[in-house]
């Protein structure tokens, strides 16, 4: 079985319920291999989430690995970005090697001397490579920008090594291409060279599963570890090998059941007034919970309000939205994001009117795009000028606010 990427102790959004479906999310993968009854788990990083683990994430851990260990499947690793030594540890030890030297899985690494890399045989507590039942495990840890370089150098370093029927190369990059966007990957014309020395390259890193030309796999990550990431269905590689065949494999995808995620888009342009507003996205929200999908576990739900309000952008009650998101869908974690722009004021003017023509109608335009005055806009435009040519005559501060005053209680 092959996997990658499964970020044990991360409290997404400070969740402990996240905290837990990282480790649910392990479980479900060692009961595939119990029930598959595999000869090995490959684990091309990212076991944690983080260097620096606390008790809890250990022991999520350790007993998931003792499962296995018990039905005498090993579990070859080898480090990933996020789960290696931190930098100012003197001993440039991680909690793989701690795992390592305790029996719980064996972690390859190659060895470089004279700046050659060099893959030596596991012998208890070290190596780069080791056989099981007949396939040829080799692992590569995380390098960052040094991986293209030494890309360059493997192909003679697998050579020097027993041939084998079947050889598997563990690694932890991801591939150019295969995220829209995402920079820095390592090009397929990078990889290329290899295909000529391993039958299998079991790739670690990108959280989206991928698979190409029968010889390259990236299982994906087991749990959601970000909303971009709510599409992409994460797994493990059943993998059954038989050298008579071409390609000497068969493989097949299995999906981890995770935490639904759901990221909404909610236009606030059509509503004239906050309460328009809040009716609207209940029925929207209401909408949207018919067509979940079913699961045992409460969403991950991000609502976006987009768009350009109608009223002042003061009058939203985000509070009230938040509630709301809550009755209706009852997600785990709530997530609202407030995108929206105040009210653009554009106003069309025509030629040959007077200035006391354009402003009148300029002071129009804009009460008429505040869905609180609309209904009323010709009052309240009257009562602006007034103000307006009061001010302008210096008039004494308390009679400008008591005609202010007078005028909004006749309106009532």
């Amino acid at each position: 079985m092959h996997l990658a990427d499964v970020h044990l102790g991360y409290k997404q959004y400070g969740s402990e319920a996240r905290f837990n479906d990282f480790a649910r999310a392990f479980d479900a993968a060692v009961d595939v291999a119990l029930e598959r009854q595999v000869d090995f788990v490959v684990l091309s990083g990212d076991l944690f989430h983080k260097s620096a683990i606390d008790p809890p994430t250990l022991l999520q851990a350790v007993n998931r690995l003792d499962k296995l260990n018990q039905a005498e499947i090993p579990v070859v690793a080898v480090t990933g970005n996020h789960d290696r030594a931190r930098y100012r540890d003197p001993f440039r030890r991680s909690w793989l090697d701690y795992l390592s030297e305790r029996s719980h899985l064996i972690l390859l690494r190659p060895s470089f001397e004279e700046e050659t890399i060099q893959f030596p045989p596991w012998d208890g507590t070290h190596g780069g490579f080791i056989e099981i039942n007949g396939v040829l495990l080799v692992g590569l840890p995380y390098l960052g920008s040094t991986i293209d370089t030494v890309l360059e150098e493997i192909p003679a370093a697998l050579a020097a090594l027993e041939p084998a029927e079947y050889t598997l190369l563990m690694g932890h990059f991801g591939l150019e291409g295969e995220i829209p966007g995402m920079a820095g990957g390592v090009s397929h014309n990078a990889i290329a060279p290899l295909r000529g020395h391993i039958d299998y390259l079991a790739l670690g890193h990108l959280h989206k599963p991928f698979e190409r030309q029968d010889w390259v796999y990236n299982p994906g990550s087991l749990e959601s570890c970000g909303m971009d990431e709510r599409d992409w269905q994460g797994g493990v590689y059943i993998v059954n090998v038989d050298t008579d065949q071409d390609p000497k494999h068969r493989v097949e995808h299995m999906p981890i059941p995770r935490r639904p995620f759901y990221r909404w888009t909610f236009e606030v342009d059509a509503h004239a007034t906050p309460e328009a507003l809040y009716s609207a996205l209940e029925t929207f929200l209401k909408d949207r919970k018919r067509k979940q999908a079913s699961s045992d576990r409460k969403p991950v739900v991000e609502l976006n309000l987009e768009g350009v309000l109608a009223f002042d952008r003061a009058a939203l009650d985000i509070g009230q939205l938040q509630a709301l998101l809550k009755e209706v869908v009852d997600p785990l974690l709530p997530r609202l994001r407030n995108n929206t722009r105040a009210t653009e004021f554009e106003v069309g003017v025509e030629d040959g009117r007077s200035r006391q023509q354009l402003e009148r109608q300029v002071i129009l335009d804009l009460v008429q795009r505040d869905g609180r005055y609309r209904e009323r806009a010709e009052f309240w435009t009257d009562l602006i000028e007034e103000i307006k040519d009061l001010t302008l005559a210096n008039r004494p501060a308390d009679e400008i606010v008591e005609t202010l005053r007078q005028r909004t209680a006749d309106e009532g």
